[in-house]
């Protein structure tokens, strides 16, 4: 008992003595009693002491980089198939080995595109797009595109001013790919679909202003006014050729179907209006070669994967592989290790890729054939401040660049291996339930603590720093 308590159960015994009453407690020292008790402080507890990172030196790769930059093992005539397309039984991906597609758009120095808002007799101009709207937005795709190319590459716009309105009934051109429920010849339906897109491209560029440099441009693209009905797919015309004020001109068109323009369940028009920009960069990317849509086809793990936000999750990072693919990243920046050469724990201390620059952004270890597995960090920050704010570590995944790519299929979770992709994430060794799940982010992120082992290789997550991630790679016997 405390020396304040002592005393007071003193002068109660004294008071009970002396009135030779039995030693009842009177009420008022009874309340002193408890006010003293719970004027008592509570014990300082002992402070945690200070999280201190390990003192590592960032190991040396320990492969040449010939072993981490896959080669593209496809056949020419392979190669030369874009996304989606098809030769047989053959689906046409672009590149994920090296060197990368080279499409419509160039991937380093600086890419020029002709953006414009468009409307029609029979879909006018929207007061929902204010003038603004173009501008904001692609002011946001130019700074996407110098920081994760490191200033290596430009995105640059020529904004189109105010509304162009092409004088036509655009419902003359419906395209409408589940008319008639595909009770037709599908590749006859194709050839009429392309001539229309055609005629759509040419009826639009006819309208554009002129004096825009048509010289300087690479390629258009076009955003619909809301009141567009009867586009229900992209409009889109890959090799158009055109007559400008500045003579014939060969560039690529891009006009989005009524799904950018109209809500879609719990995604609004609000939220896409919000986030065009992010339309803008995944649709572009795909001009610039990139294949996207994997790995966590349509996850919001990165823009690549898919646009827009999903319940109120996005990031716009682009993959670790796909920035090294492009080669914006500073040799220094990547650890290349080989699954012979990977005799030693080693140790690399990594900079998540919402952060600008960093001595290490990206580990890759070679394992068999074509395939390389990829470690990222990842922040709930910057370009992926919408991710749950406790959402922070590592993400593995494996690079085939021999794979095969679908998206866009019924039922696809993203990362299911009987849907093929060209990457695939790999779970922490922990997570025991592995049942595909769509943006599983959760339990895919690699926290402090956890390890991956996949292909004879173990990695972990030895501290999650403030700004860096420590990262042990070593040699393992078998896959968790």
């Amino acid at each position: 008992m405390s020396v304040s308590k002592v005393a007071v159960w003193a002068l109660v015994s004294v008071f009970a003595l002396g009135a030779c009453t039995p030693a009842e407690e009177p009420e008022d020292l009874v309340d002193e009693v408890a006010a003293i008790e719970a004027a008592e402080p509570e014990p300082t507890p002992e402070p945690e002491p200070p999280r201190e990172p390990p003192q590592w030196e960032q190991s040396v790769s320990v492969a040449d980089f010939s072993r981490c930059k896959l080669a593209d093992p496809r056949p020419a005539s392979v190669r030369q198939l874009v996304r989606g397309e098809r030769q047989g039984d053959i689906i046409g991906m672009e590149a994920v080995g090296f060197p990368h597609s080279e499409r419509e758009l160039p991937g380093s120095g600086e890419a020029n595109v002709i953006i414009a808002k468009v409307a029609f007799n029979d879909a006018p101009p929207s007061d929902e797009l204010p003038e603004s709207f173009l501008t904001e937005q692609t002011d946001i795709v130019t700074e996407w595109s110098e920081f994760f190319s490191q200033g290596k590459f430009r995105l640059t716009f020529q904004v189109v001013p105010g509304w162009v309105t092409v004088p036509v009934d655009h419902a003359d051109y419906t395209l409408d790919p589940g008319v008639g429920d595909n009770e037709y010849d599908q590749n006859e339906w194709h050839r009429q679909a392309q001539s229309r897109m055609e005629q759509v491209a040419k009826l639009v560029v006819e309208q554009l202003p002129d004096d825009l440099d048509y010289q300087a441009a690479d390629a258009v693209f076009i955003y619909w006014t809301p009141e567009m009905f009867a586009f229900k797919q992209t409009v889109s015309d890959r090799d158009g050729v055109f007559s400008t004020p500045q003579g014939s001109v060969r560039l690529p068109f891009q006009a989005g179907g009524v799904y950018h323009t109209t809500d879609s369940g719990g995604l609004t028009f609000e939220i896409k209006k919000e986030y065009a920009w992010s339309y803008f960069i995944h649709d572009l990317s795909h001009w610039m070669g990139m294949n996207g849509h994997a790995p966590g086809n349509g996850w919001k793990t990165g823009v690549g994967q898919g646009a827009y936000p999903g319940n109120g999750e996005y990031s716009g990072v682009l993959t670790a592989w796909e920035t090294f693919l492009f080669e914006w990243f500073e040799d220094e920046q990547v650890f290349c290790a080989d699954f012979e050469t990977l005799t030693e724990p080693q140790r690399v201390i990594m900079t998540p890729l919402e952060t600008y620059g960093g001595e290490r952004k990206m580990v890759a270890i070679r394992t068999v054939d074509h395939k390389v597995l990829v470690v990222e960090s990842r922040r709930p920050i910057g370009w992926s401040k919408d991710w749950n704010p406790a959402n922070a570590g590592l993400l593995v995944y494996e690079i085939d660049a021999n794979g095969v790519q679908t998206d866009h299929l019924p039922d696809d979770c993203g990362n299911d291996r009987e849907k093929p992709k060209w990457a695939y994430y790999i779970y922490p060794d922990s997570v025991s339930n592995r049942t595909c799940v769509h943006n599983d982010i959760e339990n895919m992120l690699v926290r402090e603590g956890m390890s991956v082992t996949h292909s004879g290789v173990k990695i972990t997550l030895d501290f999650l720093g403030d700004d860096v991630d420590y990262v042990l790679i070593e040699p393992a016997d078998d896959d968790a």
